[in-house]
């Protein structure tokens, strides 16, 4: 009776193993922040709310905005990628570029494959067009948030958080914002996504 008692935990070993925890915890902070995650949150957390933006305001600048932009976050994640592994041992670094290439490529042809899309031409058409576009918008821009999720799994927990709380915010602007819903995404999905990245930067170095 006394032996088995004796093997339970004391108080000294529980607050020894919290702060193994949190020191664990501390270092995993520390380590995403030198990587190139702020970096990558804030560039294309100020694409989605440049690209969002200018939907809201302008819907045909759809037709080229978009491309534009993906081919400047694309071009800026290799840079910053490539920059990081300069400063950082990382040999595996260009599997960034190339998931991210596979995964929106996958996105764009199972879009092309299950819903063809032709584009408007006139204001009457972009009218009739908006209810499905807004659908579109909302699968595409669940799309990275589904990579953070699974990213979260195997790499940090707080991209998992990140990802299905921005998901939320995605699917619940479709159903209640309305006429401002590509508003509401800028702020809230681009938004998030910068505000995240700072705070990576300033606060887990």
């Amino acid at each position: 009776m006394n032996e088995q008692t004796s093997d339970l935990p004391t108080k000294d070993d529980a607050i020894a193993a919290l702060a193994e925890i949190n020191r664990v915890m501390a270092q995993t902070r520390s380590a995403i922040a030198r990587g190139p995650s702020a970096a990558l949150l804030i560039l294309w957390g100020c694409i989605w709310f440049a690209a969002d933006l200018t939907t809201q305001l302008y819907p045909p600048a759809l037709q080229w905005l978009w491309w534009v932009l993906d081919l400047i976050g694309f071009a800026g994640t290799w840079w910053i990628v490539r920059i990081h592994a300069t400063r950082v041992k990382s040999p595996g670094g260009w599997r960034y570029g190339v998931f991210w290439g596979a995964l929106f490529f996958y996105a764009i042809l199972w879009i092309h494959l299950l819903a063809p899309v032709r584009w408007p031409q006139t204001a009457e058409q972009w009218t009739e067009f908006e209810p499905v576009f807004r659908r579109i918008t909302a699968y595409f821009h669940t799309i990275p948030m589904f990579a953070y999720v699974i990213g979260g799994l195997f790499g940090g927990r707080f991209l998992m958080w990140l990802g299905l709380a921005v998901t939320g915010l995605i699917v619940a602007g479709l159903y209640l914002a309305g006429p401002y819903f590509y508003l509401w995404l800028a702020v809230t999905g681009g938004g998030s996504l910068v505000l995240t990245g700072v705070m990576i930067r300033k606060l887990w170095r």
